[in-house]
Formats: structure tokens, C-alpha cells, sequence
């Protein structure tokens, strides 16, 4: 690389996210960081290098380039290979995830403080609190300090609470996955969330993710981007109907619509189950409301774009912006905006890496807006596209 780049330091943790070390000889070195899911590393290092022996499952590592976490997370799969031709004695793979994989193996308890035998309600509520205080609350109450002590991660704390989003109307049913709980919450509220290394804890943390579609632009013309594809599906959802009560109570049934213009044709209708929910709750609407735009934004349109984008001594990775920022790209003749979902990068053990970013899809933060920015520009090639298929021959 011709500019001085942030080089990428590697950290060994212990169980108790202690450092033990740091492996500086690694062959190469992947990580895949991802927005509101579970990232993954993987790291290459001879076998017989003094650092390999820190590679066990228990042990965890802490990337970073600068002074910044690019991810931190445990070692799950460490695995051993020789030929013949290696001349050594062979070669470690270390496989990874970061540390958001506690919110993919836990659950959501009706009683979250409560022992097991103790699980008397069939859900549990949250009661028109900001998105952030409710996803807070979810993660302190099943895993973090206010859990009960058999489900209590003794590391995890959480960051302090600035009441992003708009308030939230919800139950949830019991022992729904913890991920996927916040992770409609988040998608619905336009928020980011993530668990990263903090000193000797782990800390669960909630942002707004940050609008860069104005200073990171990648293009061909800028000489930050070697390749692009770009593709559209159909959406799966258009017409939500939510259904409460029918059982303890009387049923009530809600239909709520989102009209794509850009796929005309009959409406998707899809069920959406809140019969365990009884009908004369005072914020029944708004469970029914929070319930039918969640199912309309899983069920949108997507676009996907898939770009290898080239650090810069003006635009890099990891300082100038990240997973879950919304970036400018450019596609044919415009540029689109829209979410940096996840990126893969690959570190040599010379320093060099390559970066490939995917951007946009139904898991971006702020769904709908950004779907609708990008239907703007397809029905702009739509709309060019019927003009040549209609100009007569002069």
C-alpha cells in the first residue's frame, strides 16, 4: 500500500478476557463483521509457531487496527493439517465469532428474573419504552446484571442508555431467541447494536448508526473501487394480517398494507400470530401496529449491492467508516445510499489486506427509508429502459 496505513494487531484473551498475548506472525487473517448479527475470523499461523499454543477453545482474540475493536470474540474451531511438502510441522486454522454470539444462545424468558419453575406468564411485555431501553432491558433481564444468577454472563455490562428510537408495543413470546428479538427491534427503529471487548468486560451497546452517504462515496472514477454487482427481489409481504385473541378472548383481526409501485401485481399477504395477545389490552392497537410493520419490513423488497471497495488515505475502513454506516456507492450513472451490512477482509502477513463490502439488504438499519431511496434509482432504470423499448424507428 503507498500510505500508511492502521496495521492490525492481534490479541489473545484468556476465559476471563485477560490478554495473554499477541500473535504477531500469523500467514493471513479473515474477519467478517456484520451489522446487528454474528460476525466471524478466521486466523493461519504455522503450527510450530510459540504463539500457537494460545489458540485454544476458551481463549478468545481482540482485533484492532489503530487504536479501534474491530471485533472480539471467542476461538470455537482450532484446527490442526501437515503434508508431506510443509517442511514443519503443518499449519493452524482458528476459526471464530465475535462476541454477539451470546445474544444468538440465549432465549427470552416470560420471567426473566424468575427460576425455571417459576415461569408463569406466556410472555413477556414491553410497554411503550424508547427501542433502546426495551433492547437494554431484554439483555439485562435474561444474560446481563440483572439476570438471575444461573443465566447471568459475570462479564457482560452494558452501556448507558440514550433512549434512541421510538417507543416500543410489544410481547414476546416465550423463549424466543434473544438475537432475533433485538434484531426486529432494531430493524423496525433504525438502530445498531453489537457486544465488543471494554477493558477486562464485555459491553452491549446500542447506536444510531452514522449518515457518511455525504463524505464515503466509493466509484470507479474515485479510484476506490475495483468491482460492483447490484441486484433486486421481489418483496415477500405487502399486505400484513395481525390476528389477536380468538381463544380467551374475542378475535381482532388488522390488516395493514405498504404498496411496492415498483412490483405492481397482486398483494403478498402474510399472517402475522398475536392470538396469545388478549383483546382488551389497553395498548392492543399499538401491539398490532408494532407487530404489522414488523412483519412489512422483514417481508420489503431487497436490494443487495456487492462492492470491493480500496482503502485510500482519505476513506479507509475501520476510521472513516463501518458496519452499519450508510455509504454512498456508485452504480451505472448514480450513486446509491444505502447500508454497509457486512464487510470481508483479509489481512496478509505482510500487512496488505483486501476489503469486500455488501450493501443494503432487508437486514439494513432504517429498511425502510433506505428501500426507498433505492427504488427510486431502479424505477429511474426502469423508466429509461421503457423509453428505448418504445421509441420508434425514425
Amino acid at each position: 500500500m503507498s500510505f500508511d496505513a492502521a496495521p492490525v494487531t492481534v490479541q489473545v484473551r484468556d476465559r476471563n478476557l485477560q490478554i495473554l498475548g499477541v500473535v504477531d506472525d500469523f500467514t493471513s487473517l479473515t474477519i467478517t463483521p456484520r451489522f446487528n448479527a454474528v460476525g466471524a475470523f478466521v486466523l493461519n499461523i504455522s503450527a510450530d509457531s510459540p504463539k500457537a499454543d494460545l489458540l485454544l477453545p476458551g481463549n478468545g482474540l481482540i482485533i484492532r487496527r489503530g487504536s479501534g475493536v474491530l471485533m472480539s470474540g471467542p476461538i470455537r474451531e482450532p484446527n490442526w493439517q501437515r503434508s508431506d511438502s510443509d517442511g514443519g510441522t503443518g499449519s493452524l486454522t482458528v476459526n471464530g465469532v465475535d462476541d454477539l454470539t451470546l445474544l444468538a444462545g440465549a432465549t427470552c424468558w416470560p420471567n426473566p428474573t424468575s427460576a425455571p419453575g417459576s415461569q408463569t406468564n406466556s410472555v413477556y411485555k414491553i410497554s411503550g419504552v424508547a427501542a433502546e431501553t426495551a433492547m437494554r432491558a431484554l439483555v439485562n433481564l435474561n444474560i446481563g446484571p440483572g439476570a438471575q444468577a444461573a443465566r447471568k454472563i459475570s462479564n457482560l455490562t452494558l452501556a448507558a442508555d440514550g433512549g434512541h428510537g421510538a417507543a416500543v408495543t410489544k410481547q414476546v413470546n416465550q423463549f424466543d431467541k434473544l438475537l432475533d428479538v433485538l434484531q426486529d427491534i432494531a430493524k423496525t427503529a433504525g438502530l445498531g447494536f453489537r457486544i465488543v471487548q471494554v477493558g477486562s468486560n464485555l459491553q452491549f451497546q446500542v447506536y444510531e448508526p452514522a449518515d457518511l452517504s455525504a463524505s464515503a462515496k466509493f466509484s470507479f472514477g474515485l479510484g476506490n473501487l475495483t468491482d460492483a454487482s447490484y441486484s433486486v427481489t421481489a418483496p415477500t409481504c405487502t399486505k400484513a394480517v395481525v390476528v389477536a385473541g380468538g381463544s380467551s378472548s374475542p378475535r381482532v383481526v388488522s390488516v395493514t398494507t405498504r404498496a411496492d409501485p415498483n412490483f405492481p401485481g397482486p398483494w403478498i399477504e402474510q399472517f402475522v400470530d398475536l392470538t396469545s395477545v388478549d383483546t382488551a389490552s389497553t395498548d392492543l392497537t399499538a401491539q398490532m401496529t408494532q407487530a404489522a410493520n414488523e412483519a412489512l419490513t422483514s417481508g420489503a423488497a431487497q436490494g443487495n449491492l456487492t462492492v470491493t471497495p480500496i482503502d485510500t488515505p482519505r476513506l479507509q475502513f475501520g476510521r472513516d467508516y463501518t458496519v452499519g454506516d450508510q455509504v454512498s456507492c456508485q452504480v451505472r450513472d448514480d450513486f446509491f445510499t444505502d447500508v454497509v451490512r457486512e464487510v470481508n477482509i483479509t489481512f496478509d502477513a505482510q500487512g496488505g489486506y483486501v476489503a469486500k463490502a455488501v450493501i443494503g439488504s432487508s437486514d439494513s438499519t432504517n429498511n425502510q427509508d433506505a428501500l426507498a431511496r433505492m427504488y427510486q434509482y431502479f424505477a429511474r432504470i426502469v423508466t429509461r429502459l421503457r423509453r428505448v423499448e418504445t421509441r420508434k424507428p425514425s
